[in-house]
């Protein structure tokens, strides 16, 4: 490399990549880069994942800044070197011009070339406008002064506003993590409340475990002795029946009490059996109350049949649609073939496409879970869960292509209703609030009376063949409303 190439590449290599002048305080960091030491130390004012090179991105986990004193001296000559030239006193204009050997003392704006006195005069620079070197420097150096400005003033508003970024992501990452931290300690919260609830119900199953087996050995120890003694009076009465007659007429009228002794304590011991059954029946009914995760149920207003009208937010249905005009006898007729429809249930459980039927948006494929649901005292209803069969289409609830559990109310009778079949449900008091209970691994699906935590009737336990298991929900006839 030549010498005036050379000093043009120099003052590149002499600048901080982040300024763009000329290095104040060089320093060196862990990739072996230099900067200025303020530049540097405003880049990493604010590091999020360690401290990164801004040239080469490389990453170091720790802050490593190492003068260089090497780098300062070589600056020192760059600055000279690059102050003789913008003066106009490097080698060519100290030689002058070439073809008159005069001094170069103007300068041509046209044609950016230095003069001599003889050029200026000549042809091909007479309407040219000429000025003095020195009046040019001055003339290019204060605009170069003024982009320079600029360039620092802009440079300056992208530090402000990296700064000011790299603030507010801060404090973004501390609201997510004040935000981490509640979510950890509600579950933290709610997984010991779990905890406790569970040692509570297992303590109560020890217990009643327990009883049972306590009850269970004492009356095998009865029943035992009780056999046992038995066993001795047939051997007894056995060797009587063997000896003379005038012996055996001497039989105590004791004997023939026995028999009805035994029979009441067996009677005692099948009521304690019976008593423990209801007891584990209740303790099952309780489970199933209480351990499935509560969950809100939206209606889906495309799944609902025209004559019901859905609440906008999907919280409640009601018989008679919004396009019914007043007095058009809206609830006198029943649906074509509807569960609840008419005065009798339908012959063969929830009827087909045309029930007045509505589904909920959520879908249950795993797990436990229930809802409340609250029923109006008029007209007819029925509510349940189910089962979109592969390629039904999304077809209404009702058709071939779904399958139903659910009971309800039809003109003051309850029933158990299935896609298949209907059963009579014994009489009961109408609740306010049902519980519809969906344990979708043993498919089972409980309906209480959520106020007084009561069994209204469980299904056998089903396969749901892993499809997903919506809430659905039946009303008909004027006032009915869920």
């Amino acid at each position: 490399m030549d010498a005036p190439s050379a000093r043009d590449a120099l003052p590149s290599e002499a600048s901080c990549p982040i300024c763009l002048e000329y290095f104040r305080d060089p320093v060196s960091i862990h990739c072996g880069h230099h900067f200025c030491r303020s530049c540097i130390e405003r880049c990493w004012e604010w590091p999020t994942a360690g401290f990164a090179c801004p040239r080469c991105r490389d990453t170091a986990p720790e802050r490593s800044l190492r003068p260089s004193r090497e780098l300062a001296r070589v600056l020192e000559i760059a600055r000279r070197l690059s102050c003789g030239e913008a003066l106009g006193t490097g080698e060519e204009e100290e030689e002058g011009c070439q073809r008159h050997r005069e001094p170069l003392e103007v300068f041509c704006k046209e044609d950016g070339t230095l003069l001599c006195a003889i050029c200026r005069e000549s042809r091909s620079h007479r309407a040219h406008t000429v000025l003095p070197v020195p009046e040019v420097v001055r003339e290019y150096q204060g605009q170069i002064q003024a982009r320079l400005q600029t360039l620092k003033d802009d440079r300056d508003k992208l530090l402000e506003f990296r700064e000011a970024e790299m603030r507010r992501n801060w404090e973004y990452l501390e609201k997510t993590e004040v935000e981490r931290q509640r979510i950890l300690s509600q579950f933290q919260g709610l997984r010991l409340s779990l905890e406790e609830h569970s040692r509570h119900l297992l303590a109560w199953l020890g217990d009643l475990e327990r009883d049972i087996g306590k009850v269970q050995e004492e009356n095998v120890t009865s029943l035992t002795k009780e056999i046992s003694r038995l066993d001795a009076l047939i051997q007894e009465l056995e060797e009587k029946c063997r000896q003379p007659a005038r012996t055996f007429l001497q039989v105590t009228r004791d004997n023939g009490m026995e028999p009805p002794e035994l029979e009441k304590k067996i009677h005692h011991f099948r009521e304690e059996n019976i008593l423990l059954e209801e007891t584990l029946r209740s303790f099952q009914d309780i489970l199933m109350f209480e351990l499935p995760e509560k969950m809100t149920v939206t209606l889906d207003p495309s799944t609902a049949h025209p004559q019901l009208l859905v609440a906008p937010d999907g919280s409640s249905v009601s018989w008679g649609s919004a396009q019914d005009p007043p007095g058009d006898g809206a609830g006198t007729d029943p649906p074509a073939d509807g569960a609840g429809a008419g005065t009798d249930p339908p012959a063969d459980g929830a009827g087909p496409g045309t029930d007045p039927s509505v589904l909920g948006r959520e879908g249950v494929t795993a797990g436990r879970r229930c809802w409340d649901v609250q029923v109006a005292p008029a007209g007819s209803w029925a509510l349940g869960v189910a089962r979109e069969t592969p390629g039904s289409g999304g077809e209404t609830p009702g058709s071939a292509e779904w399958e139903l559990w659910s009971m309800g109310l039809c003109q003051g009778q309850f029933w158990a209703l299935t896609s298949l079949e209907r059963i009579p449900l014994f009489p009961i008091r109408a609740p306010g609030r049902v519980r519809v209970a969906l344990d979708y691994e043993r498919g089972q699906v409980a309906f209480f009376d959520a106020d007084k935590r009561n069994l209204i009737f469980a299904f056998p336990a089903a396969s749901f063949k892993g499809q997903s298991v919506h809430p659905w929900f039946l009303v008909w006839g004027e006032g009915s409303r869920i």
